[in-house]
């Protein structure tokens, strides 16, 4: 099957900055199998957050920053990684209002996660426990939080 390219084209994509840090479990079983692995890893913490500008119509910047298991006294791996992205959507009038919103915002931080996600997986392929693959995100549920953290206060009326 052939496939055609999306409207939406990469420019540019950096990182900049990513932290590892691994702290060793008191106790870890010599030969800890892979279920056991992928335990540990879905007990961590995925703290992820993003903002993204439209500079022109059809240029979107990105920022996404992704931190995992970031509590103070956290075993096992510590992982930060923060990229951005230069997006253009090109050919963009034949497209619904609707399609470009979509690709304007869900695409561009849902291609980015996938590039950071990336990035982790390289970090730690040498690591101790072997590689950590961040987890399919629900975007969806991530956007809700950000539009609520983006709301304005309400003052108080006591």
């Amino acid at each position: 099957m052939i496939a055609i390219p999306s409207e939406i084209k990469l420019e540019s994509f950096v990182i900049l900055q990513s932290h590892f840090k691994f702290k060793p479990f008191k106790q870890l079983k010599q030969n800890i199998n892979i279920k056991e692995l992928q335990k540990v890893f879905r007990s961590y913490e995925m703290d992820i957050d993003f903002t993204y500008k439209v500079i022109k119509d059809n240029i979107i910047q990105v920022f996404t920053k992704i931190g995992i298991n970031q509590e103070e006294n956290a075993t096992g791996y510590k992982l930060f990684v923060e990229g951005a992205a230069i997006y253009n959507l090109e050919d963009s009038d034949k497209l619904s209002e609707k399609t470009k919103q979509n690709l304007k915002y869900y695409s561009t931080v849902n291609i980015l996660i996938g590039y950071l996600r990336n990035t982790l997986m390289e970090m730690t392929s040498s690591a101790p426990l072997g590689p950590y693959i961040l987890p399919p995100v629900n975007l969806i549920d991530l956007f809700k939080k950000k539009e609520l953290e983006n709301e304005p206060k309400k003052p108080s009326t006591k």
